[in-house]
């Protein structure tokens, strides 16, 4: 007999394999050292606890069933992987959470062997899964592949793609949907009806050609097991499906009323959820877009919000209750919500369209083909330009100035203010006639922004200082650096001025091309991918009219970069301050020898 203890068990090393010698009570200890082991340490450092309490038990009994030196668990999701990581060795790492170099929130294979794929976007774990288990066929390799997919996730337009090959070939490929009734919010749709018992999802799967297996109660440990023993052996046969119902939040009662179960939260208190939050403290831009998009459906009834399953990402969930009929949540379906903003629009609705850059990736066919081709004027609202924290590295919105640029009718409008933010939609409302997108970065809008607002109209850019030794153009992103770096400039005795680039496309060539043919030097600022990003544009325009004005483009080489938050990750890809300043040293463009001037 194993002495049970989390002291003793949840040590550096794996036990992935010693887990198997355990007993059924031993398990259900385990899974309650786990449980509260994860509450503790989560609230201390924000994390994805909701969904992990939700899968500590079907993950035990998985790492139980299969033998993970041969065998291969693909989180579809992977802020699901806690207990995962816990089993896998790793507790030692968990204090590092949401830390410069801290651990993953994510399932990650730089941290470990046993993950296998790099996932934090939904909906990929089938169809990777079908590849992986069609390699071992062909080399008649007798790994197991294991698929863990969320039933948020599960109405992925790839999950079905997946689904719908996986039954092609009988596959050693066994698909874990991790039913808990909710994406990030709750789950709507038809998908969510066929999971909602066992005889429709039993009806659904078995048409598909699975073989179909059912969980109740996915904390009930025995029963789990004893049900993926039987699939295990059923993978001889066909493709198999295990539909486990579970409970998101599991074991923390201030999760149970939380609208999304406490999906993430930064730092709280477990017992009375004191600062349970998912998005930055203080006056943020998407509480902007709620108030402003609010105040305008309140007087306009042909006004109309989507988002697919991110409401609070915007800053929607007042709109969902206020406005029901004119507030939806596609559920996870980026390109659903995109096509269904081209059809609204085809009827004559006004329709903003709501999504975190890094998710709106997912729907660019949709939005090149169905929006953009027939010129149609939606407006997509999409947050988190730019860096986006302790996310994994596929969160960071760094592209999407390169990709968005080159789509014909589209207009982008990056804004730096919370005046921009207001005034831009407040104008969509009244006056689009062709798509744009609004981007706006994820955080907290400064306290003192009223001091650097400026009365040129929202159709201009907008210039808060001159300067007579140079210009910094900045996209609203960097612009705090922007009006930083200025500063710092004068103490060299140098006198540059800052203009807000509020048009990413239409580019105002016209007011800025008498800006840059008459000073002495250019440089562009941008929370993106050097390659096709702003300062291209930039760049562009002096190559094409001649100009011989030196410009420095100040913007992100690596082609991924790492989590952390904004300071560190400026500092880390020299897009700072300090860097800015040598950069421009070693061009001479300036030099430091001057006198310094005072403030």
């Amino acid at each position: 007999m194993v002495e049970c203890t989390l002291d003793k068990l949840l040590t550096e090393e794996v036990i992935t394999s010693r887990i198997k010698d355990f007993t059924v009570d031993q398990l259900k200890a385990l899974a309650a050292e786990i449980r509260s082991f994860l509450i503790h340490n989560i609230s201390q450092t924000g994390g994805h606890i909701g969904a992990n309490l939700g899968i500590i038990e079907l993950t035990i009994a998985l790492h139980y069933v299969f033998d993970l030196e041969k065998d291969k668990l693909l989180f579809d999701v992977g802020h699901q992987g806690y207990t995962h990581k816990l089993l896998t060795g790793r507790k030692a790492l968990f204090s590092s959470l949401n830390s410069i170099n801290g651990m993953s929130r994510f399932i990650s294979s730089k941290e470990s062997p046993y993950d296998i794929l790099d996932a934090s976007h939904g909906g990929t774990a089938v169809s990777i899964g079908t590849g992986i288990a069609y390699a071992n066929k062909i080399d008649n390799s007798d790994s197991i592949t294991v698929s863990i997919v969320g039933d948020g996730a599960f109405v992925e337009g790839m999950s079905f793609e997946g689904l719908n090959y996986a039954t092609q070939n009988p596959l050693p490929l066994l698909i874990i949907i991790n039913d808990n009734g909710m994406s990030i919010p709750k789950n709507v749709g038809s998908v969510n009806h066929i999971l909602a018992n066992k005889k429709s999802a039993s009806n659904f799967f078995s048409a598909m050609g699975f073989n179909y297996f059912f969980i109740e109660d996915g904390h009930d440990l025995q029963s789990s097991i004893h049900v993926l023993e039987k699939a295990k052996a059923s993978l001889q046969e066909k493709t198999t499906i295990v539909h486990v119902k579970t409970i998101k939040g599991k074991g923390l009662d201030i999760a149970k009323d939380h609208p999304y179960k406490l999906h993430f939260s930064m730092p709280f208190d477990p017992n009375d959820g004191t600062s349970v939050s998912p998005v930055p403290a203080g006056k943020t831009y998407t509480e902007v877009i709620a108030n402003t998009l609010h105040r305008l459906m309140t007087d306009d009834k042909d006004i109309f919000v989507l988002t697919p399953s991110t409401p609070y990402a915007s800053g929607l969930e007042k709109l969902l209750v206020d406005f029901p009929k004119n507030s939806i949540d596609v559920g996870m379906a980026e390109q659903q919500a995109a096509g269904m903003a081209a059809g609204l629009t085809m009827r004559h609705k006004k329709v903003f369209l709501c999504y975190q850059s890094t998710f709106m990736q997912r729907a660019m066919d949709q939005i090149f083909h169905d929006i953009c081709f027939m010129n149609l004027p939606v407006t997509i609202i999409s947050s988190r330009s730019g860096f986006a924290g302790f996310d994994s590295p596929t969160h960071h919105a760094i592209y999407d100035l390169s990709y968005l640029r080159g789509l014909p009718n589209l207009e982008i409008f990056y804004a730096g203010s919370s005046k921009d933010l207001q005034e831009i939609i407040t104008h969509r409302c009244h006056y689009a006639t062709k798509p744009m997108v609004i981007l706006h970065p994820y955080e907290s809008i400064r306290s003192d922004e009223h001091h650097y607002f400026r009365k040129q109209k929202i159709e201009e850019n907008e210039i808060i200082f001159t300067g007579a030794d140079g210009y910094i153009l900045s996209i609203g992103n960097r612009l705090e650096t922007a009006i930083t770096l200025r500063d710092k400039l004068r103490r060299y005795g140098q006198h540059v001025g800052v203009i807000h680039i509020r048009w990413v496309k239409p580019f105002k060539d016209e007011s800025l091309l008498s800006v840059i043919s008459k000073t002495p030097f250019i440089v562009t600022l941008e929370e993106n991918v050097k390659n096709a990003g702003f300062g291209s544009i930039v760049s562009e325009l002096i190559t094409d009219n001649a100009l011989a004005t030196p410009l420095l483009r100040v913007a992100i080489d690596s082609d991924f970069t790492q989590t952390g938050d904004k300071e560190y990750l400026s500092t880390l890809e020299k897009i700072d301050c300090d860097s800015i300043i040598t950069q421009l040293q070693k061009k001479k463009l300036f030099s430091c020898s001057k006198k310094q001037s005072s403030f």
